[in-house]
């Protein structure tokens, strides 16, 4: 799993090549087939996702290989937004540790509350890691894609027919996904 740049995977395969074929499958967040990306930088199109724009040359070695690719791109991200409704639960079940916990690390995010900004926060990392323990949060398609490695569109992911397979996520269930978060911050081991 990776919830950044490719850089350091697409480095283990130029130096280790024969490492390929023991990674069962990359789960990446990264990405996005989105007209518009989250990448707001001089001579950029601003076509691409902030991972992918980092190392768009890793992201090209990795789509080169033959890992299997789960992508939880932008779009799939942008499906969990930090609101006030789930501070609000979080906050009314703060006596239980593991929840209080939970609120606490995102008490100074700023929610979404009428509109997205650039301030407005998702739970990028943490719903890349759900698909890992609980896959049936999500929904994904097998969809063909390129990368390009450089110009001004440098890290943008398209869907291309000329392209290799990844497992796209294009579904979430939002409230199991909290649901399921929100359990797992409240067990006691």
């Amino acid at each position: 799993m990776f919830v950044g740049p490719l850089t350091d995977l697409a480095r283990a395969l130029e130096i280790a090549p024969d490492i390929e074929e023991k990674i069962e499958k990359l789960v990446w967040m990264g990405g996005t087939f989105l007209e518009n990306g989250n990448v707001e930088e001089p001579e950029h199109d601003g076509t691409a996702e902030w991972n992918a724009f980092w190392d768009p040359e890793a992201v090209k070695k990795v789509w080169d290989s033959s890992i299997e690719i789960d992508l939880i791109a932008l779009e799939s991200t942008n499906m969990v937004p930090l609101t006030t409704d789930v501070r609000d639960n979080w906050a009314a079940e703060r006596r239980d540790i593991g929840i209080d916990f939970l609120g606490q690390c995102y008490a100074m995010v700023p929610p979404l509350v009428h509109f997205q900004t650039n301030s407005t926060y998702f739970l990028w990392d943490v719903l890349t890691t759900a698909t890992i323990g609980k896959p049936d949060l999500v929904k994904k398609k097998e969809v063909k894609s390129i990368v390009h490695p450089n110009g001004a569109s440098q890290g943008k992911t398209e869907i291309s027919e000329a392209g290799r397979p990844v497992r796209f996520v294009y579904e979430v269930d939002r409230d199991a996904f909290f649901d399921y978060i929100t359990a797992l911050a409240r067990q006691e081991k």
